[in-house]
């Protein structure tokens, strides 16, 4: 019987296709689109999704490595302001996206089991274990492909009109 934790782990890893899944439904001038002036358009979420998956990795091998530390986190609104998203290729960002996401998919699923006691300190949330991380970033990516479906929507419905 496949555990609550391996589901987990399988969804982490499908990640990449849910994600390209909704993107092949969006029409590329709806990457642009924003539905209100300070909401992100498709091509940032993506480019976040990127880094966002980039802090993942460091922070699950740091986890593995050096429990009970101070794991990595970023504004991102900072970033995206700072690092114009808004003029970078979504392509690249896509593809880094997937390298990233298989590799950390590959390390949580080879993980042994004494691992997943493993506590790290995330700002404003305390120690919490490697699952809850695990949770966290696969919560956020939900999130990610909701709105990119909600922008496409609404793109749709106002280039009909």
């Amino acid at each position: 019987m496949i555990s609550t934790r391996e589901k987990k782990i399988q969804r982490y890893g499908s990640g990449f296709i849910r994600l390209t899944d909704e993107l092949r439904n969006v029409p590329e001038a709806a990457y642009d689109y924003r539905t209100k002036k300070d909401i992100w358009n498709i091509r940032e979420i993506v480019i976040h999704l990127s880094d966002l998956e980039a802090g993942a990795y460091v922070n699950f091998r740091r986890a593995v490595a050096e429990p009970t530390q101070k794991i990595f986190a970023f504004d991102k609104d900072m970033w995206v302001e700072a690092l114009p998203y808004y003029s970078h290729p979504h392509e690249s960002a896509l593809k880094l996206f997937r390298l990233l996401r298989a590799s950390n998919y590959l390390l949580l699923k080879n993980a042994e089991q004494d691992l997943w006691l493993h506590t790290v300190s995330y700002e404003n949330h305390g120690q919490i274990f490697i699952e809850d991380l695990l949770d966290m970033y696969e919560k956020h990516l939900d999130k990610a492909i909701h709105e990119i479906v909600m922008i496409s929507e609404i793109y749709e419905k106002v280039n009909k009109a």
